[in-house]
């Protein structure tokens, strides 16, 4: 069982983004990235699963915030001028403490199918 003190520093703000449907001045809709939800955050490489796979993998990071029951794989998480593209949400031993974010850095310009 995990208890609170276990989570750690939660030392960076971050905002999650979730994609909309937003519609043009010409009544046509698009996908727009919405702020959704200001959290306090821990930002950590994975550096272990990095060196083992450097040349396959782009960066990967985990993200670690308080328990939501609403944070999915569709969402999007900025600090700063970054975006990491969430590629699975985890919580560690159903607990419902923490939440585990395991991301990549969105790069500008790439479509990522949402």
């Amino acid at each position: 069982m995990i208890n609170i003190e276990e989570i750690g520093t939660l030392d960076k703000r971050v905002t999650i983004l979730k994609y909309e449907d937003v519609e043009t001045q010409y009544n046509l809709t698009q996908k727009k990235l919405i702020p959704f939800l200001k959290v306090w955050a821990r930002i950590e490489p994975l550096r272990a699963y990095y060196e083992q796979y450097k040349e396959k993998t782009e960066d990967l990071s985990k993200i670690t915030i308080r328990y939501r029951d609403n944070i999915d794989n569709s969402m999007v998480v900025q600090y700063k001028n970054r975006l990491y593209r969430i590629n699975a949400v985890i919580d560690p031993y159903e607990s419902h403490v923490k939440l585990e974010l395991m991301c990549s850095i969105k790069k500008v310009g790439v479509d990522d199918g949402n």
